[in-house]
């Protein structure tokens, strides 16, 4: 199989998200039957509805990639991805913050090449905005007016405060990862556990240090379609996607997750590689 350009399906890849979002926004404006899946999460019509419009576009767009996706996934379709190039699919990441009626729900969309995300699409429907990445430096957020802002770091490397770390507290082994943030960044580190499915959205765009993935269940691991748009979308935006012992992300286990997983942002990149003068903040810091 020719690899594909993720450059030119990214157009396509973001009217799909759109098209699956507005879909959401009208069980999300009106009702919406509630399930228990088997491992005794969430899942609504939207999450079905919105799936039924990504998968066929998605695979009309790229008829010879297969197609890893949260629901059909857990009802048993299961494609060989065995040759290392697929999408993975979260039709609607936060389900619980879509029927608690907080408006933090997105939809997740990520292409993998021989192991490792090279496209990631994250839109958020209830406030418009979109997040995407296809390649270093490609990095943007969409905003509701259309205009397209680059995610870079700002030139102007001042003095920090404590770094911001995102975790989802309600799911995360919070004993076990405020030892491994104190030592990977200092004392100062500030851990905001609010939850909240656009954790790597807030580290691309540089309005948060470092986000990690360590949930209380499964040893730590999690599927791939809630890490690897996130993961592309860091990386495209000049951040840093690692496991939490410093190796490479891939996509390629048997289980369809992956170990716990840390990502940072491009501008504590570039305060850690440039650290002000005097300031114990960054004297302290050891992320690898």
């Amino acid at each position: 199989m020719t690899a594909p350009d993720p450059k030119k399906l990214l157009a396509d890849v973001e009217s799909i998200a759109r098209a699956a979002g507005a879909e959401i926004l009208t069980f999300y404006h009106g009702t919406a039957e509630t399930y228990t899946k088997a491992d005794g999460s969430t899942v609504t019509d939207a999450d079905f509805a919105a799936e039924a419009i990504i998968l066929p576009r998605l695979a009309a767009l790229t008829p010879n990639i297969p197609i890893v996706s949260e629901e059909a996934y857990e009802k048993g379709i299961v494609p060989d991805v065995s040759k290392g190039t697929f999408w993975t699919v979260d039709p609607l990441d936060g389900t619980k913050e879509f029927t608690d009626r907080t408006g933090a729900f997105v939809v997740a969309i990520s292409l993998i090449v021989d192991g490792k995300p090279v496209l990631g699409v994250i839109y958020h429907p209830a406030f418009d905005l979109m997040y995407v990445g296809a390649g270093p430096g490609t990095g943007e957020k969409v905003n509701p007016d259309g205009t397209r802002e680059p995610l870079k770091p700002s030139t102007n490397l001042v003095a920090a405060t404590a770094p911001r770390v995102l975790v989802n507290a309600p799911s995360t082994d919070m004993p076990l990862i405020k030892g491994y943030l104190t030592e990977q960044f200092g004392r100062a580190v500030n851990i905001d556990g609010t939850p909240g499915v656009l954790r790597a959205c807030q580290v691309a765009e540089n309005t948060a240090d470092a986000s990690l993935i360590h949930p209380v269940k499964r040893e730590g691991r999690t599927k791939w379609w809630d890490v690897a748009p996130g993961h592309a979308i860091v990386e495209a935006a000049g951040g840093q996607v690692t496991t939490v012992d410093g190796k490479p992300v891939t996509y390629d286990a048997p289980d369809f997750q992956v170990p716990p997983v840390i990502s940072v942002s491009a501008q504590y990149l570039a305060w850690r590689s440039a650290p002000a003068a005097n300031d114990p903040v960054y004297d302290q810091k050891k992320f690898k």
